[in-house]
């Protein structure tokens, strides 16, 4: 019988302390998909025309385009965005071995990018300062991508 009480006490503690362990990783995890646009790679790109379109509001566009070797796509044309609002990809693209950048184009010209050389990302970010955005992708290779997915904004 105390061989039974000491198992059942056992058992309950190393569940009570799974739990326990479990829990604190999960806590400890941080949220590593958003990227502060300040803390963004970034290149001045010329000043494009369409800056005085209406700005679109805010909304999820699906994307489905093929991008030219070394070109940008637009995937919107002018966005207002506020301090704290997020642009958020989550796409994927063929084929996996290019290398595309995902961003934003602020108003200014400055293109800011986040690199992917693996053929999909998940990744938010944060605009730091209220102003005009354009989403855009940017295709760093020498051939034809295919980009599907979404973009939150």
């Amino acid at each position: 019988m105390n061989i039974r009480r000491l198992m059942c006490t056992l058992l309950a503690s190393f569940t009570v302390l799974g739990c326990t362990i479990s829990s604190a990783g999960a806590a400890e995890v941080p949220d590593e998909t958003i990227v502060w646009l300040e803390d963004m790679e970034w290149v001045d790109l010329p000043i494009v025309e369409y800056w005085d379109i209406n700005p679109m509001p805010l909304t999820t566009d699906s994307i489905d385009k093929s991008i030219s070797k070394y070109s940008i796509g637009y995937v919107t044309h002018s966005i207002d965005l506020n301090a704290n609002d997020m642009v958020t990809f989550n796409c994927s693209y063929s084929p996996l071995s290019a290398s595309i950048d995902f961003g934003v184009i602020a108003s200014n010209g400055r293109f800011y990018y986040i690199n992917v050389k693996e053929g999909s990302i998940n990744q938010t970010i944060r605009i730091s300062q209220s102003g005009s955005y354009s989403v855009a992708i940017r295709n760093n290779s020498s051939q034809t991508v295919r980009v599907v997915g979404f973009v939150n904004y």
